[in-house]
């Protein structure tokens, strides 16, 4: 990681740090307490700014495995789901693969004759 991503890391930090001071009243003075030590230590002790840095990843890292297992997951059986089954009760052959009872075949015959303007705008 290079020491322009370091530092922007670093802001977003302090930065995220006083404008939770400023949502969260209850607790503004920590929060700017904390991001003023943030951002002094990120400033005067390289070592320990790379430090919260690699923490700030790692949480980071932790909310995308939550977010992509378990809140799609919720997403998917709280919304696609249920959509997804009323449309299968509501409809005999959604995506015609069941075969027709007339014939031993699945494909469906299509006579079409092209033309040149069928290749104007193939897609």
């Amino acid at each position: 990681m290079s020491e322009a991503e370091k530092s922007k890391a670093q802001l977003v930090i302090v930065t995220g740090l006083v404008v939770f001071s400023f949502i969260f009243k209850s607790a503004s003075l920590y929060l700017l307490y904390a991001a003023g030590i943030v951002g002094l230590l990120s400033i005067f002790i390289p070592v320990v700014g790379d430090f919260i840095v690699k923490i700030w990843f790692k949480i980071a890292e932790g909310l995308g495995w939550f977010n992509s297992r378990v809140i799609l997951s919720i997403m998917f059986y709280v919304f696609l789901w249920p959509i997804a089954m009323l449309y299968r009760l509501s409809t005999k052959n959604p995506m015609g693969v069941k075969r027709p009872t007339s014939t031993n075949t699945v494909y469906v015959e299509r006579n079409h004759e092209y033309t040149k303007k069928d290749l104007e705008q193939i897609w």
